[in-house]
């Protein structure tokens, strides 16, 4: 079988929220390796450049990491990517401000199915958070 016979779950769940969020060409760029495969894309979402990043094992297809910008998410199941990527992007997420012993992190928190996924990034502004996800900073 060919490698597009094996297109990872995870990479359709990508299309299929780009496609729902309005994304004219939806498709991810998807490569494999002797280990694993990648599947990004990047784009306009609702006026703002994003990149999305999927990695996956050949040996682990149930799970992704998923890369939103800087986010990065570790262990998503498949089935939420879909999900996930879209309430992200529609503003059903949430950053809060988090301190780590010395240093600031401004979390992405987003449920998908019955997980709470959670990822975060340096920084305690939200001039510090891509464009899309500034409007998505609680207090």
């Amino acid at each position: 079988m060919t490698e597009a016979a094996h297109r990872p779950p995870a990479s359709a769940g990508l299309e299929a929220a780009l496609r729902s969020l309005g994304v004219a060409d939806p498709v991810p760029h998807e490569r494999w390796d002797d280990n694993g495969w990648v599947a990004d894309w990047g784009g306009d979402v609702h006026g703002h450049d994003v990149y999305v990043l999927l990695m996956g094992a050949h040996n682990h297809p149930r799970s992704a990491r998923l890369m939103l910008d800087d986010f990065t998410f570790e262990d998503v199941r498949a089935e939420h990517v879909e999900e996930l990527v879209r309430k992200a992007f529609s503003g059903d997420a949430r950053v809060t401000r988090h301190r780590v012993l010395l240093s600031r992190r401004l979390a992405l928190g987003v449920r998908a199915g019955s997980t709470e996924y959670s990822a975060s990034v340096s920084g305690d502004r939200t001039d510090d958070l891509p464009t899309w996800a500034r409007p998505l900073a609680t207090s």
